[in-house]
């Protein structure tokens, strides 16, 4: 095993540094590269159903393409995609079905997204490689390898009429890659087919415990791995316990007599290492990772937008470990990627996608104006429109990004927010990163530690205004919700003169505070998840519409 292990692990690295050389090529010349991605788009799907209609052989060139084939959105493919579900083929894409990935479900209902070989490959290879490079190259500490937690699961949601796979795409992505997982990560592949999260952050926990030089903690989002030192804490003298060998596996995990037969023959109990972890919990949880993997070199998972809200608690735990925001992906492609350490801008990927933008203040028009790569300015906020390998044409994703600066000549972005994710009550536009800056205020002065929140919009009154869900800790230290409302409002207008202007002027009523129970966003996740987001990418709506989700969050108000 060890012996495979450095010979995967050398292999990888010298396959990472080709992907990040080949990368640093493409961004000198981002926007050829870029057509060069629309040219084999189009080329290997022109005889698909989609192709014919909209003439893709005869296109000839970015603006060619742009008076040919219209803007779509989800509701352009719904047909398309349940014919393919079915077990048609050649429909929106020339190339085999081989999945369909579910979307986070995040801003509705999860959609069914095609994949292809050929895009897997492509988001996969990246995923990995590329932003292994970026490590190697960031943090050249990061050669000597080594085995990391990984927080995700692989099971599949069943498959289509037409017996096609479904799932979330990281969970296909981890079937694909799963014989090599036993050389990079701790949990067996038995962890990763659970259903029920605690017992598989426990057991994430119990086995990545055993290795003392675990180099990484992995995650989509921030708050899995918040969650697993929640467990950590919580959950310590069952660890403790099982570590030691003195119970094989905590009998009230609820685990299949099967599976946990298969665990616990992969078991290797260590009473040092256990009365090592009570010791170290004994001190105290903050800088606990430092103290357990005194090796760890950093934590992976997307850092930016309003997840700042969890690496704020994940600090605690994690101390000054660098944190690396690999990628800007959706289940749709992969957008760009994090060239640093503890930073949450993404570097556009050319050669992973096809690339249109809208400007933002034109996105709500009917004929917008539709820049390609090289036509951006730095300092402007832009729509992003994908062309992918797998079946979308000119889909506009949803995502608003800005312009930071460039590399090379490739744009360099940070992600604002999701349309309809947006408070805009009488046209104030309050971004989701103004919500987050005024809640993270109001709650010093609450001297209150803010642990999640979301937000809606009450139409009922004379003037619409915005109602906050906030869950904090310590809700003894509540003695006049009035007062924290005012604050809430002061810190919001701050945050948004132009919401402060319309409050003024009677446009926008008074905002309206619920303070929730202790663990209600816990039990938000797993409601999202009964009602169809995927597991693995499920994360917390920052402004609600759905009448059963309010009045879900309504009955856990204090």
């Amino acid at each position: 095993m060890a012996m495979l292990q450095k010979i995967l692990g050398f292999a990888m690295t010298t396959a990472a540094g080709s992907f990040r050389r080949k990368f640093e090529e493409d961004t000198l010349q981002a926007a050829e590269v870029n057509k060069s991605v629309l040219k084999e788009v189009l080329q290997s799907n022109s005889d698909s159903e989609y192709g014919r209609k909209y003439q893709f052989s005869s296109i000839i060139s970015p603006e060619d393409y742009k008076e040919k084939v219209p803007l779509t959105t989800y509701d352009d493919y719904r047909s398309y995609i349940e014919r393919m579900a079915n077990g048609e083929k050649n429909i929106l894409t020339s190339l085999p079905v081989i999945y369909f990935g579910l979307s986070s479900g995040t801003t509705g209902k999860s959609k069914l997204i095609p994949v292809t070989a050929l895009s897997r490959k492509i988001i996969n290879s990246n995923m990995m490689l590329l932003t292994q490079g970026m490590l190697l190259w960031a943090m050249p500490e990061t050669q000597g390898g080594g085995k990391g937690l990984m927080l995700m699961n692989s099971r599949s949601d069943g498959t289509t009429a037409g017996g096609i796979p479904i799932g979330a795409a990281t969970s296909g992505g981890m079937n694909s890659m799963k014989f090599i997982t036993p050389y990079l990560w701790t949990s067996p592949p038995e962890i990763l087919q659970l259903t029920d999260q605690r017992t598989a952050l426990y057991l994430h926990l119990l086995f990545a415990l055993q290795e003392k030089d675990l180099a990484y903690i992995n995650a989509p989002f921030p708050s899995a791995i918040v969650q697993l030192f929640r467990v950590l804490e919580e959950e310590w003298p069952s660890l403790v316990r099982d570590l030691a060998g003195d119970d094989d596996i905590s009998k009230h995990l609820n685990l299949e007599p099967e599976v946990r037969r298969k665990l616990v023959m992969q078991m290797r109990p260590n009473a040092a290492r256990a009365k090592q972890l009570e010791e170290e919990v004994k001190r105290g949880m903050s800088g606990i990772a430092c103290r357990l993997w005194p090796k760890m070199l950093y934590v992976c998972c997307v850092a930016g937008g309003s997840f700042s809200i969890y690496m704020d608690k994940l600090r605690r735990y994690t101390g000054q470990i660098p944190y690396y925001s690999a990628v800007y992906c959706a289940t749709e492609a992969m957008f760009g990627i994090c060239t640093r350490t503890n930073d949450v801008t993404y570097v556009v990927t050319p050669r992973t996608a096809y690339y249109e933008f809208i400007p933002a203040d034109e996105m709500e028009i009917s004929n917008p104006t539709v820049l390609n790569l090289d036509q951006l300015e730095k300092g402007k906020s832009y729509e992003i429109v994908l062309t992918n390998q797998a079946g979308f044409y000119r889909y506009r994703l949803g995502d608003v990004i800005k312009v930071v600066d460039y590399y090379n000549s490739s744009p360099v972005i940070e992600f604002l927010y999701r349309k309809g994710q947006l408070l805009n009550v009488a046209g104030e536009k309050t971004q989701e990163a103004a919500v987050l800056d005024a809640l993270k205020n109001a709650a010093k002065h609450w001297g209150s530690d803010l642990m999640d929140f979301t937000t809606t919009v009450d139409l009922d009154g004379p003037v619409g205004r915005y109602v906050f869900f906030v869950e904090v800790q310590g809700t003894g230290k509540i003695t006049d919700i009035t007062t924290w409302q005012i604050i809430l409002e002061k810190a919001l207008e701050k945050a948004n003169p132009r919401y402060r202007a319309g409050i003024e002027a009677g446009r926008i009523g008074g905002l309206l505070l619920q303070v929730v129970q202790p663990g209600t966003f816990q039990r938000f996740q797993r409601e999202l998840i009964l009602r169809g987001a995927s597991d693995n990418q499920v994360k917390i709506p920052r402004l609600l519409s759905d009448e059963g989700l309010k009045n879900f969050l309504s009955q856990l108000t204090l």
